[in-house]
């Protein structure tokens, strides 16, 4: 692969960032409890191809901590920290659009913890929540996954937003309730939706980044005493950088053989995904982050 690019790229109104989140992806060696490499995920394979990937730590600690740190670009292990300077206000204080897509089990770990303990929203930030379905839990996390996909789509159709950060939790959901084959059936639907928000940001000429708070679907059995393992895990997470000047390059890092990801040793950890999106916002990392970019 050639070298991509390191210079930053000059924020514009109308290019868009997305951060997609999608919770309960972790990176495991393929096994019998490793729902997600016993899907069929021709996406997510073919991205790994075609553009730099690494893996991430992810930490032993709550979803609401990693959110945290996702947020503040510091690797925090107390959920209670309080951040006055996170990612949502830096792209606030520089005059830049945003928003933050999810259903409303995901909201508070989106919003309230992403945003460093505030219950207020940004100058220029607006929110989006999908509520949970009611019936049968397949058919809800479908119809909920179809419906975070159209607001993923419809926020990068508008061209008013510079950053869009959706997390679409449907795997973790889905992993949750421990039902292996099901589970399987999610991971495929949420690939085929995968493809729809590539399709849409490639042709808007901005940047996709794929990553995940926390996995879940690769260990959904304890090998050790066969039971379900329902929880989410200290497992990695992948990390894709998608668009237009990443095609077919690399940044430094290395690609995995026969595109298994779980070959690689982590690269980092949550807290460099936001000066990584600051990076590609043409934007200044502030000291108080501990992350670096991984561009």
């Amino acid at each position: 692969m050639e070298t991509a690019n390191n210079n930053p790229v000059e924020p514009l109104s109308f290019k868009t960032v997305v951060l997609l989140l999608l919770d309960g992806w972790g990176i495991a060696p393929a096994s019998d409890a490793n729902a997600i490499t016993s899907a069929k995920t021709p996406t997510f394979l073919n991205l790994i191809k075609e553009y730099p990937v690494a893996v991430l730590n992810t930490g032993d600690k709550t979803l609401n901590a990693r959110y945290l740190s996702l947020g503040a670009g510091r690797d925090l292990m107390d959920e209670n920290v309080e951040q006055n300077l996170t990612l949502t206000k830096i792209i606030s204080e520089a005059n830049l659009r945003q928003i933050k897509i999810t259903e409303t089990e995901r909201l508070a770990a989106l919003t309230h913890y992403f945003n460093g303990h505030t219950e207020d929203k940004a100058v220029g930030e607006d929110q989006i929540a999908s509520s949970s379905e009611l019936g049968d839990e397949s058919k809800k996390l479908s119809l909920s996954l179809s419906r975070l996909t159209r607001e993923v789509i419809r926020a990068i159709k508008a061209e008013k937003y510079n950053l869009i950060i959706a997390s679409i939790p449907t795997v973790d959901l889905a992993a949750a309730k421990g039902d292996f084959n099901v589970v399987k059936k999610i991971i495929n639907s949420v690939d085929t939706n995968l493809k729809k928000i590539v399709a849409e940001v490639l042709s808007r000429k901005g940047n996709l980044i794929v990553s995940a708070a926390c996995g879940n679907a690769e260990k959904m059995l304890n090998l050790g005493t066969e039971l379900a393992d329902t929880e989410i895990t200290t497992n990695p997470v992948p990390f894709i950088i998608i668009g237009e000047e990443f095609e077919g390059k690399t940044i430094g890092l290395a690609d995995p053989v026969d595109n298994d990801l779980s070959l690689l040793a982590p690269v980092g950890n949550l807290a460099d995904v936001a000066p990584t999106v600051l990076k590609i916002l043409g934007l200044e990392k502030p000291e108080e982050m501990s992350g670096v970019s991984l561009i």
